[in-house]
């Protein structure tokens, strides 16, 4: 059995694939805790999906009962020589998003990674998560070694950094997991809670989704409360301030899977000429990438918020 693994290691490395482990599918007690304890505070602000479906969020089986292994699985998406914060006269795209849209990227190569599997156990079965169920990906992460969960509350790998899709495979075969990762390597440092200008970590460990850029220009509908829009800068979608700040990203290495290259034109980044893009337009120069996904309304709200910070003069 142990070859086996070797083997699909190999292969998933083969892939593009930076990380590979293996879990067992057991439910996960203490982050599922936590979880319960998140939305108690009410931190998830209106993902109202992530109440419903709280109880099966730790609970690997409820989305494939026959699942005896998770094999999870990282990938970089950074990219050198390419800023991840732009000037202020330019609105801001998380570097995730400018390259095509990593739920198909993973997907594909988790199938074929899932195909390979079954050439080497016939009767296994599988089924592939990215983002598609509401698992608990990052302690999943943590729990096969991957990596630990920073104050920012992102999966940082030791000696590579956060800039990492992850993803999963639920296996019906039974592998030899690999062992957790207990160690936490953010020590005493607290450059992420410092960074972020609207507040979301003024408690290391804990993300108060309510007062995060990325959540507010992404997932947040309709109007955003005063306070928040001066902090939000120029992000028109995503953040990576406390991502860019980490220590641990001077580790960072260029992708190299073509497909997360940078699509959008700096041209596309001016907040004048976006503050003029149609809806079809928008549809049009952001197909294919994760920016698609705010909608066309939501995402010029951004833009204005973005050029008032600039004429006021905000960083």
């Amino acid at each position: 059995m142990e070859t086996i693994v070797e083997h699909i290691k190999h292969k998933a490395r083969e892939l593009g694939f930076s990380e590979s482990a293996i879990c067992d599918a057991e439910p996960l007690q203490d982050p599922g805790q936590r979880l319960l304890e998140w939305l108690g505070r009410g931190y998830q602000g209106t993902m109202d999906w992530m109440s419903r479906t709280r109880a099966e969020r730790a609970a690997p089986r409820s989305f494939f009962p026959e699942a005896q292994s998770i094999i999870v699985v990282a990938h970089n998406y950074f990219r050198e020589n390419e800023p991840v914060l732009r000037p202020e006269r330019q609105g801001n795209i998380s570097i995730y998003a400018r390259g095509r849209d990593y739920h198909k990227v993973l997907r594909k190569k988790l199938h074929s990674l899932l195909g390979y599997i079954q050439t080497l156990l016939p009767e296994a079965r599988g089924r592939i998560c990215v983002d598609s169920f509401p698992l608990l990906e990052k302690p999943l992460a943590v729990k096969a070694g991957i990596g630990w969960i920073g104050k920012h509350t992102n999966l940082i790998i030791k000696k590579k950094g956060s800039y990492f899709f992850l993803g999963e495979i639920l296996l019906s075969a039974k592998l030899p997991p690999d062992p957790p990762l207990a160690a936490d390597y953010c020590g005493t440092c607290n450059r992420c809670q410092v960074a972020c200008p609207t507040g979301a970590l003024d408690e290391a460990y804990v993300l108060d989704a309510r007062r995060c850029i990325s959540y507010l220009n992404i997932e947040h509908r309709g109007e955003i409360e005063p306070r928040f829009r001066e902090g939000m800068g120029n992000w028109v979608f995503g953040c990576d301030i406390c991502q860019a700040v980490c220590p641990w990203n001077r580790f960072s290495a260029h992708t190299g899977e073509r497909d997360f290259d940078n699509r959008l034109p700096d041209e596309w980044f001016d907040l004048k000429q976006l503050a003029q893009m149609s809806e079809k337009e928008f549809r049009n120069w952001f197909a294919g990438t994760p920016v698609l996904r705010t909608g066309y309304a939501n995402f010029m709200r951004n833009v204005g918020i973005a050029l008032k910070n600039r004429e006021a003069g905000s960083p």
